[in-house]
């Protein structure tokens, strides 16, 4: 094979059926993919390339690809900072010129390479052609295992034409165990698995937290089943929003800063919390108050560096969540605590009562929160909701009702994230109506995308909340907003 052959093959057998990028680098790639019915969608920047690929990963549940050229790497990599901190497996690739014309202010060309080291897990270059088999199942590889997370690789010869048309020597091959992640479902020691079973059972006012691990996972079944037999109130963080249905009474709402007050009261007041998939940062602790840090923790991850990290008193179990919840199921004590059950319940009705007041508010402008309701009302049970960050994220993670047989993403952290996601979810979910919410601010960084959109046919549903200002920005400090 050529390089390109093997590129090519090796993204459409790893189950990929778009590609996204921003012209200049790989065209013999891309040729290829073509011609072998992999779609390209050509964005107009590569940011937006770059939040494509990572909606696409994160709705289809196996790695993506986004090609840019040398100078549009610095684009790009702004593309893939969202992706590394949702743990999404986008694969980038980024042109090169070749080592002869390095350090000597070649035009277009910095060591980019550098600005990808503190965004990906696995960040190569390709010196010589005959690296290309081994590094790019590599990066295949790196992107779903364990944690999934971005990973980059740099071509040289700028445009890639050097490694696309050298002779691959090696054999073609691919692993199949990495077409998704989880890509193994690793179980915990046993040992562990006793340790916290015993803090379950030992504990009065226990409560689990899902985040997003647990959704990808597959865990909600077992969650559930573990919940129900120990009597433990369930908390999601907005990541893991319709792993539960809302009306689910074991659900006790959204826990952080862009969560619900009576989910935070709930974290903040248990004497055990299980976190399930979720890295305990800042925004979803109150920074490390809700639960305080010295609070009992069992915590389950797949990666173990992250176990005990921000909760020192913490029972760490490493591996999949699904099947480390599964594990833990005949391990635990049967129980109800229906007092503290009642208090939780308690909390979450006072909360949705006071949610009620703006859900049916008859106000104009219209309230963001009937707005919310009056979305969640409408959405076929089978929708997607993509949502941006900062309001957009408390708006649609609170206010829109959700039912366990829809799915929901948000932003991360990056302004302007939801739309041009959008549309890579759904290249990845082509069968299914995918809803973007976003408010004015984040709809003017790729309000470009739209002719994208047009151009490829692909039909989502925009929802634009415009207050003509960025909300956040101006009223972010106020109480009383």
């Amino acid at each position: 094979m050529k390089g390109y052959e093997y590129i090519a093959n090796l993204i459409k057998d790893y189950g990929i059926t778009h590609y996204f990028y921003q012209e200049g680098v790989m065209r013999y790639t891309y040729k290829e993919l073509d011609k072998i019915g992999i779609r390209g969608i050509l964005a107009h920047s590569e940011n937006a390339a770059g939040y494509m690929a990572d909606g696409y990963a994160r709705a289809a549940q196996r790695a993506s690809v986004v090609f840019a050229q040398n100078i549009g790497a610095g684009n790009l990599a702004g593309g893939i900072y969202d992706a590394f901190m949702a743990n999404s497996p986008v694969i980038a690739f980024t042109g090169k010129k070749e080592a002869s014309r390095q350090y000597k202010n070649s035009y277009q060309e910095t060591d980019h390479r550098l600005l990808y080291e503190g965004i990906t897990k696995f960040n190569p270059e390709i010196l010589e052609p005959s690296q290309t088999p081994f590094i790019v199942r590599q990066l295949f590889k790196e992107a779903v295992a364990g944690k999934p997370q971005p990973v980059h690789v740099d071509i040289p010869d700028r445009m890639g034409t050097d490694t696309e048309i050298a002779e691959m020597k090696e054999p073609y091959t691919y692993d199949k165990s990495y077409c998704g992640y989880p890509a193994h479902r690793s179980a915990a020691v046993k040992a562990d698995v006793d340790k916290a079973a015993g803090r379950i059972h030992s504990a009065e006012r226990p409560v689990i937290v899902c985040g997003r691990g647990a959704s990808i996972s597959g865990a909600a079944d077992a969650v559930h089943k573990l919940a129900a037999k120990a009597g433990i109130p369930i908390l999601i963080t907005p990541d893991a929003k319709t792993m539960f249905d809302e009306d689910d009474p074991l659900w006790c709402g959204i826990v952080g800063e862009y969560g619900m007050s009576c989910s935070n009261h709930i974290a903040r007041e248990a004497d055990l919390v299980i976190f399930i998939g979720t890295q305990n940062s800042d925004q979803t602790t109150c920074n490390w108050t809700c639960p305080p840090i010295d609070t009992r923790i069992v915590q389950i991850d797949i990666d173990e560096r992250e176990l005990g990290k921000n909760y020192p008193d913490t029972v760490g179990l490493a591996g999949d969540a699904r099947t480390i919840v599964e594990q833990l199921i005949p391990s635990v004590s049967k129980a109800s605590h229906k007092e503290w059950y009642a208090h939780c319940r308690a909390l979450f009705d006072e909360t949705m009562a006071e949610y009620d007041k703006y859900k049916m508010s008859n106000k104009r402008p219209i309230n963001p929160g009937r707005m919310c309701s009056e979305i969640g009302k409408a959405l076929p049970d089978d929708a997607v909701l993509v949502g941006d960050t900062g309001y957009s994220a408390v708006w649609s993670a609170n206010f829109i009702k959700m039912k366990d047989t829809q799915t929901y993403f948000r932003a991360a952290g990056s302004l302007g994230w939801a739309y041009p996601a959008s549309l890579g979810i759904k290249c990845a979910l082509p069968d299914q109506p995918v809803f973007c919410f976003a408010g004015d601010g984040a709809m003017y960084y790729h309000l470009c995308e739209i002719e994208t959109a047009c151009r490829y046919g692909i039909n989502t549903i925009t929802l634009i909340n415009n207050n003509n200002i960025l909300a956040q920005s101006a009223y972010g400090n106020q109480k009383d907003v």
